[in-house]
Parts: structure tokens; C-alpha cells; sequence
């Protein structure tokens, strides 16, 4: 298991967490989001990985987080293939019909909404305000994302809001 930290150009802060897959488009982390909380999945564009590095394994951080993973393990992947291609990934991303949050060019600006078309140099995204108010969709270009974030406490409460309006 590699636990790595790595910078999102343009990014001032690292980001950390444990690698669980490493396609040729997409990595997938479990981010760890401050001193030992691991919160949600994160598939970063590598194309704007500035650089990476694993961390020791005798760092405190590695050996609990190493701990944590075996007890709390849930890929939201079935396959690594998904890391490849950016249509394979926005399509499973459709199919699981689950609120993602975006970054595109701005560290602190996320996007949080669902992925509603796929196309072959795009996608669709129907998006939400911090009211969690539709706001609209927009068209992203895959070259745009930075990161995409799945199944954080953030994301799943405002799913658990969600479900309980319909």
C-alpha cells in the first residue's frame, strides 16, 4: 500500500492520502484530509499533478493511516480500467447517479451536482447552489478538472438532505 502526498499545480496546499489506483488519465486516493481523518475519494487529473511522493513508512502518519485503510477499505471503484479514459470515468461516475464535487482551475471554488451527459471531450453537470438549490448545467471540458471528490461527509449529507426532500 502506498500512503502519497502530492501538489495539484497552481495548488498551494499538498494533498495526502492512499493511492488505490493509478490509471493513465486518473489516480484515485483516499484523501486524508487533516492529521489522521480520511474522508471521501478523490480521482485527481494527472495531467496537473505538479509532483508526488510517497511517504515513509515510519512517519506516524503512514502507520496509522496504513491501520485505518484495513478496517475502513471501501473503493468506490470496481475496476481500475475507469482511470484510464475520461468518458469511462464520467460514465461510471452517471451510472452511480451520486453527488460529485468538481475543482476546476480554483483551489477553494467546488462545483457539487451530478454528471448528467457524457461526451467525447466534455461532460454535462447538473449543479447545485450552497442551498442546495439546482443552479443549472453547465458544460466541462475533462482538460478543465482538477479533481473530482465522491463520498465525503460534505457530499454525503447533502445526499442525505436531498433524499429526504423527495
Amino acid at each position: 500500500m502506498k500512503i502519497i502526498e502530492f501538489k495539484i499545480r497552481r495548488f498551494k496546499e499538498l494533498v495526502t492520502g492512499i493511492l488505490l489506483g493509478n490509471g493513465t488519465e486518473w489516480s484515485l486516493i483516499r484523501v486524508n484530509v487533516v492529521d489522521y481523518v480520511l474522508d471521501g475519494f478523490q480521482f485527481t487529473n494527472k495531467k496537473y499533478i505538479a509532483y508526488e511522493r510517497e511517504l515513509n513508512e515510519s512517519t506516524m502518519r503512514h502507520r496509522i493511516l496504513s491501520i485505518k485503510n484495513r478496517t475502513e477499505y471501501l473503493s468506490p471503484i470496481e475496476k481500475d480500467t475507469v482511470l484510464n479514459d475520461n468518458e469511462l470515468l464520467f460514465s461510471f461516475l452517471k451510472r452511480k447517479e451520486i453527488l460529485v464535487a468538481i475543482c476546476l482551475h480554483k483551489e477553494d471554488v467546488i462545483y457539487v451536482g451530478r454528471i448528467k451527459d457524457v461526451k467525447p471531450n466534455s461532460f454535462d453537470f447538473d449543479s447545485y447552489d450552497p442551498e442546495l438549490r439546482k443552479s443549472g448545467v453547465m458544460k466541462i471540458d475533462y482538460s478543465k478538472v482538477r479533481y473530482v471528490q465522491v463520498h465525503t461527509d460534505y457530499l454525503d449529507s447533502l445526499s442525505l438532505l436531498l433524499g429526504h426532500e423527495d
